[in-house]
């Protein structure tokens, strides 16, 4: 179970950081370019029509390994949050104790990084961008597009909390879920 976890880890780490590297955020771009053989005009309306982002060329990219990241975020939700709710006594204390303070600190992080990009993007964003992020109005908020399914996986996670588990656990939980109440996606909860 630790080394899945460390895996999948690795890989939400290796994601984060590419996301941020404008090296590989040109190489990017210069592949567009080659794909698109001389076409210079059409790949820069294509980020053109992405865009509205303050990366210009880093879009492509940084879509790429946000929704990596994305990806690796929810396994780490669903491996660690099944171990950390089960019920069954399979699970020692020590994995218990283990799981709980991974899976609070991915929780917590996700759902202050959703939080602060919904914050900054729902303002300038078209209203159904959540519903058709594909289209041209999809790169404008990149991290509270695509980590609102986390985010459901998330409030999936808590409420299978024992009692106990949640109550250890409200004085951080509690402020951000009410943060939440306030998030102008219309995921379905």
């Amino acid at each position: 179970m630790i080394s899945l976890f460390e895996a999948i880890e690795d890989s939400r780490l290796l994601s984060l950081k590419a996301s941020l590297d404008e090296d590989l955020a040109h190489a990017f771009q210069e592949a567009l370019f080659n794909e698109w053989d001389d076409g210079v005009e059409e790949v820069e309306a294509a980020f053109a029509s992405l865009g509205r982002m303050n990366h210009q060329g880093s879009g492509k990219s940084r879509l790429f390994f946000v929704t990596q990241e994305e990806v690796s975020n929810n396994a780490i939700v669903h491996l660690l949050g099944s171990l950390y709710c089960d019920t069954s006594s399979m699970i020692t204390s020590n994995c218990e104790g283990y799981t709980e303070t991974e899976l609070l600190e991915r929780m917590i992080d996700v759902l202050l990084k959703f939080l602060a990009s919904e914050e900054v993007e729902s303002p300038r964003m078209d209203p159904n961008v959540l519903r058709h992020c594909h289209e041209n109005s999809g790169m404008i908020a990149v991290y509270c597009t695509s980590f609102a399914n986390v985010v459901v996986s998330i409030l999936m996670k808590i409420l299978l909390f024992r009692s106990d588990q949640y109550e250890k656990h409200k004085r951080q939980i509690f402020p951000i879920l009410c943060d939440l109440i306030r998030v102008q996606s219309d995921e379905k909860m």
